[in-house]
């Protein structure tokens, strides 16, 4: 496990060396993460990855091969879902149609034979929290997608838990509503308190909600880290791809040295290096908004044409043609360009990144790491 996941923050969960395989598919291999009390542990990748099955393996609805499951200090591999004290929600909103929202949001509390006076207390302060306290009456089928995941979401957090598992929760809901539920969720769990571990396929998710996030890749982790490592230092490309919108360019060229300076080359153009590294194959990666359009050229400049553009809200992305490759240029207003025009666009190589063959980082210019 990397060093990093040293806190002072109390650990709440544990996986240690978990596998899992259906069949001859290795769903989960050597998976070692920590979640913390109060945090959201935010589990990011894409699909395939194996993000659900690392949450059903912590909920007890899937066993592993090998490895633990430490919650709260013991070991839990043997122990039955209800006996976790974990609440679950699933990527579908799992609603009981037949009965009232109200009714869904109490059931848990029903079940665990809550006093009825203490039930409705705790169903109206989870339904004001949510935006859903006129609604109780209804039924789901007269509700929209919206109110039925935040039916979804008070349902399961109104169920006294230690821990919360979050199955891409909003994944089905349009843009707008999507970044409103972040909005509200993020607001109820610091509210509350709540330990939660939430699974993504969307970054913009996990950075807004995630306190530490996970990165899987076909059952493996790529990295663990905070919001602010996971962006500034991805470990590989991998992440780099997966991180940003646009994702950062990366630009596969060589190193050489010449005259004391190393150059970045990429089919005939040398860029020149902030500060020296060593000669070979490398990636360049950079993110779009550190790559500008300049007037005239430089020494610094590269002479390229414009492959297409388009609006990013009340900016411009275009993308320009270098050598064999596309790469994104992020522009601060709105531009309008036409295709094939010729431009000279400028990288800004103190805040890029050079890795390996293997997609491996290696270093960040400009901030003296090796």
């Amino acid at each position: 496990m990397a060093d990093n996941q040293t806190s002072t923050t109390e650990e709440l969960l544990h996986l240690r060396g978990i596998h899992k395989r259906y069949g001859k598919v290795e769903a989960l291999r050597d998976l070692n993460l920590v979640a913390r009390k109060g945090e959201i542990l935010a589990i990011l990748g894409p699909s395939g990855a194996g993000k659900t099955t690392t949450l059903k393996i912590i909920a007890g609805l899937e066993v592993p091969h090998s490895g633990e499951v430490v919650f709260r200090g013991n070991l839990i591999n043997r122990l039955e879902p209800k006996e976790r004290n974990m609440s679950m929600v699933f990527e579908t909103y799992a609603l009981y149609p037949h009965i009232t929202v109200f009714e869904n949001l109490a059931s848990s509390l029903s079940a665990m034979k809550v006093r009825k006076d203490l039930i409705r207390e705790k169903v109206e302060s989870i339904a004001g929290l949510l935006g859903i306290g006129q609604f109780l009456d209804r039924k789901p089928a007269h509700l929209s997608g919206g109110q039925r995941q935040r039916v979804a979401l008070g349902r399961a957090m109104i169920k006294p838990a230690d821990l919360y598992l979050m199955d891409e929760p909003i994944a089905h809901l349009d843009a707008k509503l999507r970044h409103r539920m972040i909005g509200e969720f993020k607001h109820l769990q610091e509210s509350l308190q709540l330990s939660t571990v939430y699974v993504t396929h969307d970054w913009q998710e996990a950075i807004s909600l995630g306190n530490h996030i996970v990165i899987l890749n076909k059952g493996r982790v790529e990295q663990y880290g905070s919001k602010e490592e996971i962006y500034e230092k991805p470990k590989n490309t991998f992440i780099a791809k997966l991180i940003g919108d646009p994702p950062m360019n990366l630009i596969p060229g060589s190193i050489i040295r010449k005259g004391g300076r190393s150059f970045f080359t990429v089919d005939g153009i040398r860029l020149s290096l902030t500060e020296n590294a060593d000669e070979g194959e490398r990636i360049l990666g950079i993110r779009p908004y550190n790559v500008e359009i300049v007037s005239g050229s430089s020494e610094d400049s590269i002479k390229t044409e414009v492959y297409s553009f388009e609006r990013y809200g009340m900016n411009t992305v275009i993308s320009v043609k270098i050598g064999e490759g596309t790469y994104k240029v992020k522009l601060d207003g709105m531009h309008r360009f036409t295709i094939g025009e010729k431009v000279q666009v400028r990288f800004n190589l103190k805040h890029s990144y050079l890795f390996d063959n293997e997609g491996l980082l290696i270093k960040i210019l400009g901030n003296g790491n090796g």
